[in-house]
Protein backbone atom coordinates (compact mmCIF):
# COMPACT_ATOMS: atom_id res chain seq x y z
CA UNK A 1 0.00 0.00 0.00
CA UNK A 2 1.39 3.19 -0.84
CA UNK A 3 1.78 6.44 1.53
CA UNK A 4 -1.19 8.48 -0.60
CA UNK A 5 -3.78 5.17 0.47
CA UNK A 6 -2.60 5.02 3.81
CA UNK A 7 -3.46 8.83 3.84
CA UNK A 8 -6.37 8.33 1.94
CA UNK A 9 -7.80 5.58 4.71
CA UNK A 10 -6.75 7.23 7.40
CA UNK A 11 -9.64 8.35 10.01
CA UNK A 12 -9.98 12.26 9.52
CA UNK A 13 -8.85 14.64 12.43
CA UNK A 14 -9.95 17.46 13.53
CA UNK A 15 -8.05 20.18 15.44
CA UNK A 16 -10.00 22.38 17.20
CA UNK A 17 -9.61 26.39 16.56
CA UNK A 18 -8.42 28.98 18.99
CA UNK A 19 -8.78 31.99 18.73
CA UNK A 20 -7.04 34.97 20.95
CA UNK A 21 -9.15 36.48 23.24
CA UNK A 22 -8.57 40.42 22.22
CA UNK A 23 -7.51 41.97 25.38
CA UNK A 24 -6.93 45.09 23.76
CA UNK A 25 -10.42 45.57 21.68
CA UNK A 26 -11.54 44.98 25.40
CA UNK A 27 -9.56 47.29 27.63
CA UNK A 28 -10.07 49.87 24.63
CA UNK A 29 -13.81 49.22 25.36
CA UNK A 30 -14.01 49.23 28.84
CA UNK A 31 -11.80 52.47 28.80
CA UNK A 32 -14.40 54.47 26.32
CA UNK A 33 -17.50 53.08 28.77
CA UNK A 34 -15.82 54.36 32.09
CA UNK A 35 -15.11 57.57 29.85
CA UNK A 36 -18.91 58.10 29.52
CA UNK A 37 -19.93 56.91 32.64
CA UNK A 38 -17.73 59.69 34.73
CA UNK A 39 -18.95 62.29 32.04
CA UNK A 40 -22.16 61.64 32.17
CA UNK A 41 -22.38 60.69 35.62
CA UNK A 42 -20.11 64.71 36.53
CA UNK A 43 -23.17 66.06 34.49
CA UNK A 44 -25.54 64.94 36.29
CA UNK A 45 -23.97 65.32 39.62
CA UNK A 46 -22.68 69.12 39.01
CA UNK A 47 -26.77 70.46 39.71
CA UNK A 48 -26.42 73.27 36.59
CA UNK A 49 -29.58 71.54 35.41
CA UNK A 50 -32.72 70.17 36.56
CA UNK A 51 -33.67 67.31 35.63
CA UNK A 52 -37.36 68.00 36.42
CA UNK A 53 -37.50 70.37 34.29
CA UNK A 54 -36.44 68.66 31.26
CA UNK A 55 -38.98 65.88 32.13
CA UNK A 56 -41.55 68.68 31.90
CA UNK A 57 -40.95 69.80 28.75
CA UNK A 58 -40.00 66.93 26.95
CA UNK A 59 -43.36 65.70 25.51
CA UNK A 60 -44.81 69.40 26.46
CA UNK A 61 -47.58 70.59 23.91
CA UNK A 62 -45.45 72.96 22.43
CA UNK A 63 -42.23 71.16 22.04
CA UNK A 64 -44.42 69.17 20.12
CA UNK A 65 -45.55 71.36 17.65
CA UNK A 66 -42.24 72.86 17.27
CA UNK A 67 -41.09 69.30 16.51
CA UNK A 68 -43.97 69.03 13.71
CA UNK A 69 -43.23 72.15 12.34
CA UNK A 70 -39.56 71.53 12.35
CA UNK A 71 -40.18 68.31 10.36
CA UNK A 72 -42.74 69.84 7.83
CA UNK A 73 -40.48 72.19 6.72
CA UNK A 74 -37.70 69.91 6.40
CA UNK A 75 -39.50 67.00 4.31
CA UNK A 76 -41.28 69.53 2.14
CA UNK A 77 -37.98 70.96 1.32
CA UNK A 78 -36.18 68.25 0.79
CA UNK A 79 -39.03 66.76 -1.48
CA UNK A 80 -39.26 70.06 -3.89
CA UNK A 81 -34.94 69.73 -3.66
CA UNK A 82 -34.94 66.28 -4.64
CA UNK A 83 -37.55 67.44 -7.98
CA UNK A 84 -35.80 70.54 -8.56
CA UNK A 85 -32.49 69.55 -8.32
CA UNK A 86 -32.71 66.25 -10.49
CA UNK A 87 -34.05 68.96 -13.15
CA UNK A 88 -30.82 70.95 -12.72
CA UNK A 89 -28.23 67.47 -12.65
CA UNK A 90 -30.38 66.82 -16.37
CA UNK A 91 -29.50 70.27 -17.45
CA UNK A 92 -26.25 70.15 -16.05
CA UNK A 93 -25.09 66.99 -17.93
CA UNK A 94 -27.14 68.16 -20.55
CA UNK A 95 -25.32 68.75 -24.17
CA UNK A 96 -26.86 72.11 -24.67
CA UNK A 97 -24.49 74.51 -23.65
CA UNK A 98 -26.87 77.62 -22.57
CA UNK A 99 -28.90 74.69 -20.15
CA UNK A 100 -25.55 73.59 -18.77
CA UNK A 101 -24.59 76.85 -18.03
CA UNK A 102 -27.54 78.13 -16.66
CA UNK A 103 -27.27 74.82 -14.13
CA UNK A 104 -23.92 75.62 -13.22
CA UNK A 105 -25.19 79.22 -12.54
CA UNK A 106 -27.74 77.94 -10.49
CA UNK A 107 -25.59 75.45 -8.37
CA UNK A 108 -22.76 78.15 -7.92
CA UNK A 109 -24.89 80.92 -6.46
CA UNK A 110 -27.10 78.75 -4.36
CA UNK A 111 -24.46 76.85 -3.01
CA UNK A 112 -21.82 80.26 -2.55
CA UNK A 113 -24.30 81.69 -0.66
CA UNK A 114 -25.02 80.78 3.02
CA UNK A 115 -28.91 79.49 4.02
CA UNK A 116 -29.35 81.98 6.62
CA UNK A 117 -28.58 85.11 3.62
CA UNK A 118 -31.26 83.61 1.59
CA UNK A 119 -34.01 82.97 4.13
CA UNK A 120 -33.57 86.77 5.50
CA UNK A 121 -33.49 87.78 1.62
CA UNK A 122 -36.63 86.00 0.69
CA UNK A 123 -38.09 86.96 4.17
CA UNK A 124 -37.25 90.84 4.19
CA UNK A 125 -35.99 91.61 0.18
CA UNK A 126 -38.33 89.87 -1.94
CA UNK A 127 -42.08 90.85 -0.58
CA UNK A 128 -40.92 94.58 -0.79
CA UNK A 129 -39.16 93.70 -4.26
CA UNK A 130 -42.72 92.26 -5.57
CA UNK A 131 -45.39 94.35 -3.87
CA UNK A 132 -48.69 92.28 -4.99
CA UNK A 133 -48.73 88.46 -5.23
CA UNK A 134 -51.54 87.46 -7.61
CA UNK A 135 -51.35 83.59 -9.10
CA UNK A 136 -54.20 82.13 -10.86
CA UNK A 137 -54.55 80.36 -14.38
CA UNK A 138 -53.33 82.91 -17.04
CA UNK A 139 -55.93 84.35 -19.61
CA UNK A 140 -58.76 83.58 -17.35
CA UNK A 141 -60.95 84.68 -14.30
CA UNK A 142 -59.74 82.36 -12.02
CA UNK A 143 -57.27 83.91 -8.93
CA UNK A 144 -56.20 81.74 -6.21
CA UNK A 145 -53.96 84.78 -4.94
CA UNK A 146 -53.95 87.80 -5.04
CA UNK A 147 -52.42 89.68 -1.39
CA UNK A 148 -49.67 91.85 -0.98
CA UNK A 149 -46.42 90.17 -0.44
CA UNK A 150 -45.37 90.78 2.79
CA UNK A 151 -48.86 88.76 3.75
CA UNK A 152 -48.21 86.16 1.61
CA UNK A 153 -44.50 85.60 2.36
CA UNK A 154 -45.06 83.73 5.78
CA UNK A 155 -42.12 82.89 8.12
CA UNK A 156 -43.01 78.99 6.48
CA UNK A 157 -43.43 80.24 2.90
CA UNK A 158 -40.21 82.13 2.87
CA UNK A 159 -38.60 79.43 4.57
CA UNK A 160 -40.20 76.75 2.22
CA UNK A 161 -38.65 79.07 -0.76
CA UNK A 162 -35.33 79.67 0.92
CA UNK A 163 -34.12 76.08 1.92
CA UNK A 164 -35.83 74.46 -0.86
CA UNK A 165 -33.96 76.46 -3.81
CA UNK A 166 -31.11 76.55 -1.34
CA UNK A 167 -31.28 72.34 -1.08
CA UNK A 168 -31.78 72.23 -4.84
CA UNK A 169 -28.08 73.07 -5.12
CA UNK A 170 -26.73 70.68 -3.21
CA UNK A 171 -28.91 67.99 -4.92
CA UNK A 172 -28.61 68.67 -8.43
CA UNK A 173 -24.51 67.96 -7.56
CA UNK A 174 -25.43 64.67 -5.83
CA UNK A 175 -27.72 63.29 -7.94
CA UNK A 176 -25.42 64.47 -10.99
CA UNK A 177 -22.81 62.30 -9.42
CA UNK A 178 -25.21 59.17 -9.03
CA UNK A 179 -26.44 59.36 -12.73
CA UNK A 180 -22.58 59.44 -13.31
CA UNK A 181 -22.35 56.58 -11.66
CA UNK A 182 -24.45 54.71 -13.71
CA UNK A 183 -22.34 52.35 -16.55
CA UNK A 184 -22.65 54.69 -20.02
CA UNK A 185 -22.60 51.17 -21.66
CA UNK A 186 -26.16 50.14 -20.37
CA UNK A 187 -27.23 53.62 -22.11
CA UNK A 188 -25.79 53.03 -25.46
CA UNK A 189 -27.07 49.37 -25.53
CA UNK A 190 -30.21 50.74 -24.79
CA UNK A 191 -29.81 53.50 -27.93
CA UNK A 192 -28.85 50.40 -29.87
CA UNK A 193 -32.09 48.63 -29.10
CA UNK A 194 -34.10 51.79 -30.27
CA UNK A 195 -35.33 52.66 -26.70
CA UNK A 196 -36.22 56.15 -26.65
CA UNK A 197 -33.88 58.64 -24.93
CA UNK A 198 -36.62 60.07 -22.32
CA UNK A 199 -37.21 55.85 -21.48
CA UNK A 200 -33.19 55.68 -20.86
CA UNK A 201 -33.39 58.84 -18.46
CA UNK A 202 -36.15 57.71 -16.92
CA UNK A 203 -36.02 53.69 -16.60
CA UNK A 204 -32.17 53.20 -16.43
CA UNK A 205 -30.61 56.17 -15.64
CA UNK A 206 -32.47 57.45 -13.02
CA UNK A 207 -33.67 54.33 -11.54
CA UNK A 208 -30.42 53.59 -11.08
CA UNK A 209 -28.88 56.83 -10.17
CA UNK A 210 -31.44 57.46 -7.05
CA UNK A 211 -30.42 54.28 -5.42
CA UNK A 212 -26.91 54.91 -5.78
CA UNK A 213 -27.38 58.69 -4.32
CA UNK A 214 -29.77 57.05 -1.58
CA UNK A 215 -27.11 57.15 1.37
CA UNK A 216 -26.49 61.10 0.22
CA UNK A 217 -29.58 61.84 0.47
CA UNK A 218 -30.89 60.90 3.78
CA UNK A 219 -27.48 62.73 4.67
CA UNK A 220 -29.03 65.57 3.01
CA UNK A 221 -32.33 65.19 4.55
CA UNK A 222 -31.03 65.04 8.06
CA UNK A 223 -28.56 68.28 7.27
CA UNK A 224 -31.91 70.04 6.25
CA UNK A 225 -33.89 69.02 9.83
CA UNK A 226 -30.48 70.91 11.28
CA UNK A 227 -30.61 74.10 8.64
CA UNK A 228 -34.65 73.90 9.91
CA UNK A 229 -33.09 76.10 13.07
CA UNK A 230 -32.41 78.81 10.73
CA UNK A 231 -35.80 79.78 10.37
CA UNK A 232 -35.61 80.27 14.18
CA UNK A 233 -34.62 84.16 12.83
CA UNK A 234 -37.50 85.16 10.68
CA UNK A 235 -40.02 84.05 13.44
CA UNK A 236 -40.74 80.03 12.13
CA UNK A 237 -41.94 78.19 15.74
CA UNK A 238 -39.58 75.46 14.97
CA UNK A 239 -37.78 73.33 17.95
CA UNK A 240 -35.38 75.97 18.37
CA UNK A 241 -37.20 79.09 18.78
CA UNK A 242 -40.12 77.04 20.70
CA UNK A 243 -37.61 76.42 23.55
CA UNK A 244 -36.12 79.87 22.97
CA UNK A 245 -39.83 81.59 24.29
CA UNK A 246 -39.79 79.33 27.21
CA UNK A 247 -36.79 79.92 28.13
CA UNK A 248 -36.64 83.25 28.22
CA UNK A 249 -39.84 83.22 30.41
CA UNK A 250 -38.41 80.59 32.60
CA UNK A 251 -35.06 81.18 32.41
CA UNK A 252 -33.84 77.50 32.23
CA UNK A 253 -31.91 77.71 29.18
CA UNK A 254 -29.70 75.16 29.39
CA UNK A 255 -32.80 72.93 30.12
CA UNK A 256 -34.99 73.85 27.35
CA UNK A 257 -32.02 73.31 25.01
CA UNK A 258 -30.88 69.53 26.30
CA UNK A 259 -34.86 69.08 24.55
CA UNK A 260 -34.78 70.84 22.14
CA UNK A 261 -30.80 68.61 21.33
CA UNK A 262 -32.83 65.47 22.41
CA UNK A 263 -35.71 65.87 19.74
CA UNK A 264 -33.12 66.65 16.55
CA UNK A 265 -31.15 63.43 18.05
CA UNK A 266 -34.45 61.96 17.83
CA UNK A 267 -35.26 63.12 14.40
CA UNK A 268 -32.25 61.88 12.88
CA UNK A 269 -32.29 58.46 14.23
CA UNK A 270 -35.64 57.68 12.31
CA UNK A 271 -34.19 59.19 9.44
CA UNK A 272 -31.38 57.05 9.66
CA UNK A 273 -33.26 54.13 10.10
CA UNK A 274 -35.70 55.04 7.39
CA UNK A 275 -32.20 54.81 5.46
CA UNK A 276 -31.27 51.49 6.27
CA UNK A 277 -34.48 50.07 5.50
CA UNK A 278 -34.43 51.76 2.32
CA UNK A 279 -30.94 50.74 1.21
CA UNK A 280 -31.68 46.78 2.05
CA UNK A 281 -34.93 47.27 0.06
CA UNK A 282 -33.78 49.07 -2.79
CA UNK A 283 -29.88 48.05 -2.96
CA UNK A 284 -27.36 50.22 -5.40
CA UNK A 285 -26.17 47.13 -7.43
Amino acid sequence: MTRTEMLAQAPEVYFPVRTKTPWGQIIQGGIVILVVIWVVGAFAASGVFDFATVVQYLIGPQILLGVWNTLTLATLSTAIALVLGTLVALMRISKNRVLSSAASVYVFIFRGTPMLVQLLIWFYAIPRMVGQVKLGIPFTDVIWVDQPASTFFTPFVAGLFALSLAETGYMAEVIRSGILGVDAGQRDAAKALGVPRSKITVQIVLAQAIRIVMPATANQYIMMIKNTSLAYTIGYMEILLTVSRIYYANFKYLELLLVAAFWYLVLTAAITALQHVLERRFPAR
